[in-house]
């Protein structure tokens, strides 16, 4: 197994403003991803998976803390850069595909 992980994200916080209240969805999330491992995010509704998945994924930034994609810090990339690593790096796999009921898939 390499010694860099392929995902790693430091003390990551992610808030939200609803109405006069701050919400912290995240508040110092670690972990590292390596190379060859497969991991499952399992929560209760409601804690944060999504926002977890999106700052991972790239799509938000989180207030605080890190996140590397083999071993490159993304906080101060460009969208552009960003873009960049999803096309190249990233993939996602949704639990609800939001297929057009139309269509196979091999019709897409």
């Amino acid at each position: 197994m390499s010694d860099t992980p392929v995902l790693s994200l430091g003390g990551v916080t992610r808030r939200f403003r609803s109405g006069d209240e701050t919400l912290e969805i995240l508040k110092g999330a670690s972990f590292d991803l390596y190379p060859g491992e497969i991991v499952a995010l399992v929560a209760p509704s409601g804690t944060g998976k999504s926002t977890l998945l999106h700052i991972a994924g790239l799509l938000e930034s989180p207030q605080d803390g890190a996140v590397r994609i083999a071993g490159r810090e993304t906080r101060n990339l460009s969208d552009t850069a960003r873009t960049q690593i999803r096309r190249d790096e990233i993939g996602f796999v949704y639990q609800f595909h939001h297929l057009l009921a139309e269509f196979s898939a091999l019709e897409m």
